[in-house]
């Protein structure tokens, strides 16, 4: 598809609620954050089949992503985890600007992007940031939210890895 599909519907919740005891939507519960390497793992072959999938890039309705466009996002949440560790590895108490999800799929065409592409992208992306992941060796290491509020290593993980499994729930059907 060469035209851009109208913004998807905005979702304004703060999804940190799920660090106070998970998300009853997808049925997420909080994981011990050095297993999340292996859990992001486990969603590659997850995320290969749904891009696999003949409808993959056909929104279920106007304004609510396509399969393809969650598993382009999913990708650079993968991405965006493996910097922010990083950086709370590297550097004493970073701050991080707001990622806006629905502004990089518009500025990358999600809904547009080769789905073997993706497919091979999270697998990539993946690795490197499980491996990143992997060598944490202080989960309490802190940065700021671009509104100030603070967050461990161990927060950020269990964020985006339910971020990240929820957006499987949302394209299981």
């Amino acid at each position: 598809m060469d035209i851009a599909p109208e913004p998807a519907e905005p979702d304004t919740r703060d999804w940190t609620f799920v660090l106070d005891g998970g998300c009853p939507e997808c049925g997420y519960t909080l994981h011990d954050p050095t297993t999340t390497g292996e859990r992001l793992r486990s969603g590659v072959p997850r995320w290969q089949a749904v891009l696999r999938r003949p409808n993959v890039a056909e929104r279920p309705a106007p304004r609510v992503w396509s399969a393809l466009e969650y598993a382009s996002h999913a990708r650079d949440l993968i991405v965006v985890l493996g910097q922010r560790v990083r950086a709370m590895i590297t550097d004493n108490t970073p701050t991080f600007a707001d990622y806006d999800g629905e502004a990089e799929a518009i500025r990358r065409r999600f809904w547009a992007a080769d789905p073997a592409d993706v497919a091979r992208q999270i697998a990539l992306r993946t690795d490197e940031t499980v491996e990143i992941v992997e060598g944490v060796e202080d989960w309490r290491r802190d940065g700021l939210r671009s509104d100030g509020r603070r967050f461990t290593i161990v927060q950020l993980s269990q964020y985006l890895l339910h971020d990240v499994e929820h957006h499987l729930h949302d394209v299981a059907g």
